[in-house]
């Protein structure tokens, strides 16, 4: 089976915090401080910073425009930022990743959209891939966040089951996952931390969702022919 889209139609516009947070539209006033507001304004330090690096309450609260000790009034810590604004990132991925699954007759094909997004959304936001993965948080995530953390991997595990027609169990759909998502985190890893041997952005991503998409044929079909 072939993608019918070339792999640069299939993936959309690169979105940005500031007209994109669950499909709300949210401008930092000087005058209005809200939990979205921080979060949001977090974020955006976050995207311009590639990390967490020099993102501080100062830093936020200068960007919002209020005092850092007002933050005081709507989280405990800088920590509790660092992961109410990790879960909203996995939600804006999730809806970017989630934007163009239209074949609901070709599941397969639905998975390799995935994919191709979510290399694409990674690429494009380092910063962002840093703090879901790689970023050390001190204290811990509410339950809230940590259901959000389970969430994109159940959703990709359920497709890789539909891609192979429900053939598949859910423990082979596990291992095929946790593959994926090993090669996946690999590549990302070089490219954010320049280790990449290919400068050319388009061409890391064609490649990559290439060897996805290659590696899970590969272990599909030795799944079937066992």
């Amino acid at each position: 089976m072939t993608l019918n889209c070339k792999f640069d139609i299939i993936l959309p516009m690169v979105i940005t915090i500031g007209n994109i947070i669950r499909g709300v539209s949210m401008e930092s006033s000087r005058k209005n401080v809200s939990k979205e507001v921080i979060i949001e304004t977090t974020l955006k330090l976050i995207e311009e910073k590639e990390g967490i690096k020099d993102v501080n309450l100062r830093a936020i609260a200068k960007k919002i425009g209020c005092s850092h000790a007002n933050l005081y009034n709507y989280f405990n810590s800088l920590d509790e930022i660092f992961w109410e604004s990790l879960g909203q990132t996995l939600l804006i991925m999730i809806d970017y990743c989630e934007g163009n699954l239209s074949c609901e007759n070709n599941p397969e094909e639905n998975l390799y959209l995935l994919l191709a997004n979510l290399v694409d959304f990674s690429i494009s936001h380092p910063g962002w891939y840093r703090l879901i993965w790689l970023e050390s948080i001190g204290g811990s995530p509410s339950f809230e966040v940590v259901e959000k953390l389970h969430t994109p991997g159940e959703k990709l595990k359920k497709l890789i089951i539909k891609a192979s027609n429900n053939n598949l169990s859910k423990e082979k759909s596990n291992l095929i996952y946790d593959i994926l998502h090993s090669y996946l985190h690999g590549e990302l890893c070089k490219w954010i931390n320049n280790r990449s041997f290919i400068n050319n952005i388009a061409e890391t991503k064609t490649r990559i969702f290439s060897n996805l998409k290659y590696l899970y044929r590969l272990l599909i079909k030795e799944e079937f022919t066992i």
